[in-house]
């Protein structure tokens, strides 16, 4: 896949010619999506751009997203807690 750079973060182009960061397609993985849903996103928890550890990547609905950044709130509630795979499935 072709390496690409979008704003401050490091992602490929997919076979279709998509841009997607690498943290997105990590969740994709995490929570079991082939695209994360409408109105989601994948979020640092650290805030670390660079941080794409499998641990550091929690799904939000956009409107949490934003909260969190406005307010620089720490807390978070993981989203569709039963579709996330763990860390050793994502590595297969």
């Amino acid at each position: 896949m072709k390496k690409i750079k979008k704003w401050d973060y490091q992602g490929h182009i997919t076979k279709d010619g998509k841009k997607k960061t690498n943290h997105s397609r990590i969740g994709e993985k995490k929570y079991n999506y082939d695209k994360i849903p409408a109105n989601f996103v994948i979020h640092h928890i650290d805030e670390d751009k660079n941080n794409n550890q499998y641990y550091n990547l929690i799904l939000l609905h956009r409107k949490d997203h934003k909260r969190i950044h406005k307010r620089g709130s720490l807390i978070i509630k993981s989203v569709q807690p039963s579709k996330e795979k763990s860390e050793e499935e994502i590595s297969e």
